[in-house]
């Protein structure tokens, strides 16, 4: 146990070799530092690992079967219908380590950790995510803090997204990759004053500037990359370690500024690589007569539109800045239930989708499939041909190749219930696809019946096995001097609590790493003391509205 500040900061989406690469050039002395001093090695991501998922588990230190959040999207139970996550969808089914560590009178100061909005309300702080919070949301708590942040730092950008672009073109990707630094160094400067003006016993701060300068770099990043240019790479393939170097530097900053009780951990939640191609499984899926779309005049428009219009309005929108913001408020407002239906009107929705015929469909991204049995309202599987069903599906999934180059696309198929367990069984997916290196299994409801694979949207992604390890380094107080260890998202969590001397909520499904940081630890259940916390600070914020 330490009587120390516990210090956590999240790099989005940073490779481990890319931070080996920095120290082995001499130019980051900071991670140099903690892997001289401290324990280094990799942590492992969710399955898949996408960033609202292992976020999620991050925070709770549960796995996606015990937290519930599979996805950006979630289906409802035993509906089509789905939901976008946000904060209060994890805290409907799980508690934060922050409102735990609430519980136990210690102050938590939160910046940036998926899904973030609304801003929990805890004695310590928390600024929302760039990702759940509505651009006329407030972001952040108390209600005061973001007029501090505003005044004394700037503007705190709340959705980077507005260029939505795959970066080859050269001019574009300047744009793109300027506009991220400067995000990134504004945050820099907001959490020094978290760290400086709101002492906290846990911090827990999160930089998404390398997810996003990653993605739009995989082909300058990779020479075997059909968009590879090696003029344009020779001027920008250093940009994510000059990135790097920003956070080395604030790394060194609060270094020079703890105790000799505090510790600092330091991850990514996944890695990144270069993508070739995109599948969508959407299409996929009607191609290969497990889904049906319906007859209406106004599906059959749509399917038109997407099959023969669909990619010179995606370019123009582009251009103009339009295609992210309208993305994310399709996203948003599916099936919301207020104001307009985005996804109905403009996508291939659940409502154009023939269900009496349908065996299987996607609801978002990174390969999950959910099987139409007949829990739902309009089932086609009976529970004694599920089974034979899943099977057959699994077996065609592993058997998709590319047209063209021949290799296949699907790297494993797996069970839902032995990814995730049964806990949210009803809302897990029934498969989860996972696709072999270069390939991305792409956000389905802009399906082109006609056209399974496509570029894709960017160049760089995390989706297969490839990506499955991110970075992880300790330094400080009772950190041991370790190297090559393997943590998992759903360690940190109670970890951090052992640190405090905070009893491991029994919850949790990480492990203490007492190989990391020498502590010992005890479980204990309090799930009701959180949320009697809860429901007194609800009462008290209402009172002061």
């Amino acid at each position: 146990m330490s009587d120390g500040s516990v210090y956590v900061f999240g790099l989005d989406g940073v490779p481990p070799e890319l931070v080996d690469r920095g120290i082995d050039a001499g130019r980051l002395p900071n991670f140099e530092r903690m892997r001289a001093e401290g324990t280094d090695g990799t942590t492992r991501s969710t399955v898949p690992p996408l960033s609202m998922i292992a976020w999620s588990s991050f925070a709770t230190g549960r796995n996606p079967g015990n937290h519930g959040v599979y996805n950006f999207m979630l289906k409802d139970e035993g509906e089509y219908g789905t939901d976008f996550v946000n904060a209060d969808t994890l805290r409907e089914q799980s508690v934060p380590v922050w409102e735990y560590l609430d519980a136990e009178g210690h102050r938590s100061g939160v910046m940036n950790v998926m899904p973030g909005y609304p801003p929990s309300r805890t004695s310590g702080f928390h600024v929302s995510d760039n990702i759940t919070t509505p651009s006329s949301g407030s972001y952040a708590f108390p209600d005061e803090l973001q007029q501090d942040i505003e005044e004394r730092v700037g503007e705190y950008d709340v959705d980077p997204y507005e260029g939505y672009d795959d970066g080859t073109d050269e001019g574009n990707l300047k744009g793109l990759l300027d506009n991220f630094f400067e995000i990134e160094k504004n945050r820099i400067e907001v959490a020094k004053l978290l760290v400086e003006e709101y002492p906290c016993d846990f911090y827990s701060l999160v930089f998404s500037g390398p997810d996003n300068v990653l993605h739009v770099l995989g082909h300058v990043l990779d020479e075997t990359h059909p968009k590879h240019d090696p003029q344009v790479a020779a001027r920008y393939e250093d940009k994510p370690l000059q990135l790097l170097e920003l956070y080395d530097d604030f790394l060194g900053w609060v270094m020079d500024r703890m105790s000799d009780d505090d510790s600092m951990l330091v991850l990514s939640d996944h890695g990144h690589g270069p993508v070739y191609q995109t599948i969508n499984l959407n299409s996929w899926l009607y191609d290969a007569g497990y889904l049906e779309l319906q007859s209406r005049p106004w599906t059959r428009l749509k399917q038109f539109g997407y099959n023969h219009v669909y990619d010179a309005v995606e370019t123009v929108m582009s251009e103009l800045n339009l295609f992210s913001k309208l993305k994310m408020g399709v996203a948003r407002t599916s099936g919301g239930g207020s104001g307009p239906d985005l996804a109905e009107l403009l996508t291939i929705s659940r409502k154009d989708i023939d269900w009496s015929e349908t065996a299987a469909f996607t609801v978002a991204s990174g390969g999950q499939i959910y099987l139409n049995t007949d829990d739902h309202r309009e089932g086609a599987i009976p529970e004694r041909k599920y089974d034979a069903v899943r099977e057959r599906l699994r077996e065609e999934l592993l058997a998709i190749e590319h047209p063209e180059r021949g290799e296949s696309v699907i790297d494993s198929v797996l069970y839902g219930e032995d990814v995730y367990g049964d806990e949210y069984e009803d809302t897990r997916p029934d498969l989860v696809c996972m696709p072999a290196p270069g390939y991305q299994i792409q956000y389905p409801q802009t399906m082109k019946t006609k056209r399974v694979f496509a570029d894709p949207p960017k160049t760089g992604s995390h989706t297969s096995m490839n990506e499955m390890h991110g970075i992880f380094y300790a330094w400080g107080g009772p950190v041991e001097n370790e190297t090559g260890v393997t943590v998992d998202l759903t360690d940190f969590a109670p970890t951090a609590c052992s640190l405090l001397d905070v009893p491991v909520p029994a919850e949790m499904d990480g492990d203490v790493r007492d190989d990391v940081v020498d502590v010992s630890a005890e479980r204990d259940s309090y799930d009701g003391k959180v949320e009697a916390k809860r429901a007194v600070r609800e009462v008290v914020g209402e009172l002061q509205e």
